[in-house]
C-alpha cells in the first residue's frame, strides 16, 4: 500500500506539471479580454481528471485559474498549498 501511495503522488505531481506546461504555452496565444473565459473552461474540464486538492493548488498559477478554480469549486474547507507562481 505505501508503494501506491507514493505512485499516486507522483502521479499527481506529473499531472499537474502537464497542466502548467500546457497553460503556459497556451496562455502566448490567448489574448487577454478572452484568458479568463478560457480558463473558466479549462478548469471546468480539469475537475473531470484532477481532484479538488490538485486544483487548488493550481490556483497559484495566476489569478485567471485562481479566479476559475473559486468560481467552479469556491474557498477551499482545507488549506491548501498555493504555488504561487506566475507564467
Amino acid at each position: 500500500m505505501h508503494k501506491q501511495g507514493k505512485y499516486l503522488r507522483k502521479q499527481t505531481v506529473m499531472n499537474e506539471e502537464i497542466v502548467k506546461t500546457v497553460y503556459a504555452i497556451l496562455k502566448q496565444y490567448i489574448p487577454s479580454k478572452d484568458m479568463q473565459q478560457a480558463c473558466d473552461h479549462l478548469v471546468d474540464d480539469l475537475q473531470e481528471v484532477l481532484d479538488e486538492e490538485e486544483l487548488y493548488r493550481l490556483a497559484g498559477i495566476d489569478k485567471y485559474i485562481k479566479a476559475s478554480v473559486m468560481d467552479i469549486l469556491g474557498e477551499p474547507e482545507e488549506d491548501f498549498d498555493y504555488e504561487e507562481e506566475d507564467y
